[in-house]
């Protein structure tokens, strides 16, 4: 399995309220398209405001990010079948081109590599 998971920020100047009517009414329903290749998963969640920063990213960083969505493909042959090779024509937001912002990582396993509360990882 291949997890694709991105946060998400609506373009500076956009009202959240309107990113995410055009997000979760539009583009997340136009994204379902791709369980044609291979997506078995798509989750969404709502970020939460956090009240302080830390020392290295002040709130201001943290709370920028307003959703975490995770797609969950077969395999890469999967992902690329749904996202390289047949690109979904996705509709434009209302308020300009670009809908949102990202910042993604991709993950190999439904279960994490350690668990730290419980094991000391082993390393070289």
């Amino acid at each position: 399995m291949i997890r694709w998971v991105y946060l998400i920020k609506y373009p500076e100047g956009v009202p959240v309220a309107d990113g995410e009517r055009w997000y979760l009414g539009t583009h997340t329903q136009e994204a379902k398209q791709m369980a044609e290749h291979g997506l078995v998963s798509y989750k969404t969640w709502r970020a939460l405001t956090a009240p302080m920063g830390t020392k290295s990213r002040p709130a201001e960083f943290l709370n920028q990010w307003v959703r975490v969505t995770e797609l969950v493909f077969r395999d890469w042959d999967a992902y690329r079948a749904s996202v390289i090779d047949a690109p979904i024509e996705y509709s434009g937001a209302p308020y300009g081109d670009k809908g949102f912002e990202y910042t993604t990582v991709f993950l190999g396993a439904e279960e994490p590599e350690y668990d730290l509360l419980r094991q000391v990882p082993r390393v070289g």
